[in-house]
């Protein structure tokens, strides 16, 4: 379920559809796929207007804006909205192409500023809505999904009637991951320490992984993390000739994702055992509402598509970015607190070479 202030606006959006006669099974579409009704206020005349806006992209006015009249006609079919300019896509073989394209005067200020972010899979995702957004949306009626993890669905066909829930349970063992912080349960209330680690060690959550390192995300663009026999995890390294990996690039405006602002370079709460997993990976971690799920897409500078014959010796190894016992002590606490409590802690995930 959405927020009660949201539902609001999808019953007034409702309410307009069904003044403008739309039929009943397509205003459910419409609610089912995360449309609203927003008002809108010119802060120097007064005037005031409403769209249709979709909880997929906040309020990227691009993206998420339209005329009523105009969006009843596109949900029957009637109406086609003007395309926004393609995404920026690079097609690289090396390593070599991968920093060419980011030697544009353009991306290297950005990135000497500090603004440019990275986001590595080993393939893209897309996600289908009953009601696709008018412009987002390719040729099939798919959109490029970009999403922090609480939102994902695996269903065929993507609903807002399916609520995001957090699974978070590291709270309840603050006494054991900073036993020399008697105030750390009240602490925590002001601390951004346990979503932090919760995504990284455990569950997803409303943050979306990025870095501002472009061989951590080379890393997770061609690895794929596997299981063994044991339930263990490891990230093996997809072999030249069948690379799908790609690479987001942000450049995120209003508001901003700076490194001197989300760069995590050292942690307000888990002082004893410092979460050194996160560090390596030069992580940013920014907070996606559930009315901007899909957000981050529409401030991406490019993508970066690998080749299948992505040729390519990696700096990092899995055994670096997820560090062993030894290396990461908080890692090493929360395995012990899993065998201690492994239904509480049954997301914590275990790495072959951990212990």
């Amino acid at each position: 379920m959405v927020n009660d202030g949201l539902e609001t606006m999808q019953e007034t959006l409702k309410r307009a559809l069904e003044e403008l006669a739309l039929a009943p099974e397509l205003i459910e579409r419409v609610l089912d796929s995360g449309y609203f009704l927003r008002t809108w206020a010119n802060p120097f005349s007064g005037t005031t207007w409403t769209t249709v806006s979709d909880m997929m992209y906040g309020n990227k006015q691009f993206s998420s804006s339209f005329p009523i009249e105009e969006f009843v006609q596109y949900v029957k079919g009637e109406f086609t909205f003007p395309e926004l300019p393609p995404f920026v896509i690079l097609h690289v073989k090396s390593i070599d192409d991968i920093k060419a394209s980011l030697a544009d005067p353009r991306r290297a200020h950005y990135i000497e500023d500090g603004a440019f972010s990275y986001r590595g899979q080993p393939r893209s995702y897309t996600f289908q809505r009953r009601i696709p957004n008018p412009v987002r949306a390719g040729a099939e009626g798919r959109e490029i999904s970009v999403t922090a993890g609480i939102y994902r669905q695996t269903s065929e066909v993507y609903s807002f009637r399916t609520p995001p829930i957090e699974r978070r349970s590291f709270r309840h063992f603050l006494r054991h991951l900073e036993p020399n912080n008697p105030a750390a349960w009240a602490a925590s209330h002001y601390a951004y320490d346990t979503m932090r680690t919760e995504q990284h060690y455990a569950t997803q959550t409303a943050g979306l992984d990025l870095t501002f390192e472009i061989e951590t995300a080379i890393f997770f663009a061609t690895h794929k993390m596997k299981w063994d026999q044991y339930d263990r995890a490891y990230y093996e390294k997809v072999e030249r000739g069948e690379h799908n990996g790609v690479i987001y690039c942000f450049r995120f405006t209003n508001p901003t994702v700076r490194q001197t602002q989300y760069l995590i370079r050292e942690f307000d709460l888990f002082k004893t055992y410092p979460p050194e997993r996160i560090l390596r990976q030069t992580c940013a971690l920014p907070l996606f509402l559930q009315e901007e799920r899909n957000i981050a897409i529409t401030d991406l500078n490019c993508i970066i598509q690998l080749d299948p014959n992505f040729e390519y010796e990696a700096r990092l190894t899995p055994e670096y970015m997820f560090p062993n016992t030894q290396e990461d002590r908080f890692y090493g606490k929360l395995l012990q607190l899993k065998d201690k409590y492994p239904e509480d802690l049954k997301n914590v995930v275990e790495y072959r070479w951990a212990r």
